[in-house]
């Protein structure tokens, strides 16, 4: 059991460590060309996304914000866009554009509404050799002028965080479920977490405290539900759980595990360091650049968005799935084949939005949509124990849940000790 517990316990430091809610969506889209927002209005016109889920933008208020000079040709019905030696032709209505006479098909037309030229962004900004990326957490098509190496910015970045030898972080979970109520239609289970979390890395030790604030039904509940510490050595872990009682006294469970990569993985030497590099570098499949945003301390941050194999989880569990497949104990086994599910399962790709610092390179906090990849892991644990009802499907289907986290006080957090009671 204690094993059990320190396995569920690593999957949710590691998740923590390295990832982290998605900001909600808006219904307008916004448009912003090198981190400056287009403004739109009633006489302009605003963007919309059209039946073929593609960007249109007013025409004029666009491509001048752009920097090219634009005209109307009414006769061909052509909307005509000039930026440096590059000539962007229009035509309402038609699935291709002309780039300098050469044409360029298109997967959605030009349209003219209320009297309005609207173009299809993507195309057209791409035509003038520029780099257009969609913002989904902000409902935002991101436009760069100039190149910019998204990957070598958060690589760098990241490889500053080795640097660190302490930090606090502050991590908030939100999560929605709709339960059925029995009548035919269903309640809305909130659940909110708060995590502070103290790392220090030299040797490497960590705290959690952990809080919940659940409303079911319009009842809310507060309470801490853990304390948690971790240690490390050469090749082995060591975690100190306390659970609330229903005293409000914490009830400890200590646990060792051995496992040399994992291990390896956390120390802070050279080795360690060179092996998540090499984890990072073999399993992060894309990086955008989502601009600048200013936060409230006045510091300019630079939104990122990276994308990450879940095969990751085959490196990093492998070995302790199969150690607890050969265990003789039930519970084990059972754990094995729910980790396993993690380890063997198709839970697609993770993508995070991170926020880096631009005068001083490093990464401030992290952003995460949790809801598919707990779903995804929820429906097939749940398969494991045989069929369920569709009612039931369609409540993990229909799980929400976001996570933040802030980077705090790098090299400047508060040390601590391990209670004498754990």
């Amino acid at each position: 059991m204690k094993k059990i517990i320190f396995l569920l316990s690593l999957v949710t430091i590691l998740a923590f460590s390295s990832a982290t809610a998605f900001a909600d969506s808006t219904s307008d889209v916004i448009i912003a060309i090198d981190s400056s927002k287009v403004e739109f209005n009633d006489d302009l016109g605003f963007p919309f996304i059209d039946e073929n889920s593609r960007t249109l933008v007013p025409f004029r208020a666009t491509l001048e914000k752009y920097g090219a000079t634009v005209e109307w040709n009414s006769e061909s019905r052509v909307a005509i866009a000039v930026k440096g030696d590059i000539k962007v032709e229009v035509p309402i209505d038609q699935t291709y554009i002309l780039k300098n006479g050469e044409k360029i098909d298109t997967d959605t037309v030009a349209k003219i509404v209320n009297e309005r030229t609207y173009l299809p962004i993507r195309a057209v900004i791409e035509a003038f050799e520029s780099e257009v990326q969609w913002d989904q957490g902000l409902n935002t098509v991101v436009i760069t002028t100039e190149p910019i190496d998204a990957k070598e910015i958060f690589t760098k970045a990241s490889d500053k965080s080795y640097d660190w030898e302490n930090y606090d972080a502050k991590i908030a979970m939100d999560m929605s479920i709709n339960i059925p109520d029995g009548n035919g239609s269903t309640q809305e289970m909130s659940m909110k977490m708060n995590m502070l979390m103290t790392m220090f890395m030299e040797p490497v030790k960590a705290k959690i405290s952990a809080n919940m604030v659940m409303d079911v039904m319009g009842e809310q509940m507060s309470q801490p539900i853990m304390n948690m510490y971790l240690t490390l050595d050469d090749n082995s872990y060591t975690t100190y759980i306390g659970m609330n009682d229903n005293t409000g006294n914490l009830s400890w469970m200590k646990s060792t595990v051995e496992d040399e990569m994992i291990s390896m993985l956390m120390k802070y030497n050279k080795d360690s360091i060179q092996a998540n590099k090499e984890l990072m570098e073999k399993y992060i499949k894309d990086v955008k650049y989502f601009g600048k945003y200013t936060d409230e301390e006045g510091d300019s941050l630079l939104r990122m968005e990276y994308t990450m194999s879940s095969d990751i989880y085959k490196d990093m569990l492998g070995e302790q799935v199969n150690d607890l497949s050969e265990s003789t104990n039930e519970q084990e086994v059972m754990a094995a084949e729910m980790l396993k599910t993690i380890v063997d399962g198709d839970l697609g790709d993770f993508t995070f939005i991170v926020y880096i610092n631009e005068e001083s390179g490093e990464i401030v906090k992290y952003e995460m949509d949790l809801g598919t990849i707990i779903t995804n892991v929820a429906t097939k644990i749940a398969d494991m124990f045989g069929e369920i009802s569709e009612e039931d499907m369609a409540v993990l289907k229909g799980i929400k849940a976001t996570m933040t986290m802030d980077i705090l006080n790098v090299n400047a957090a508060e040390d601590f000790e391990i209670p004498e009671e754990a």
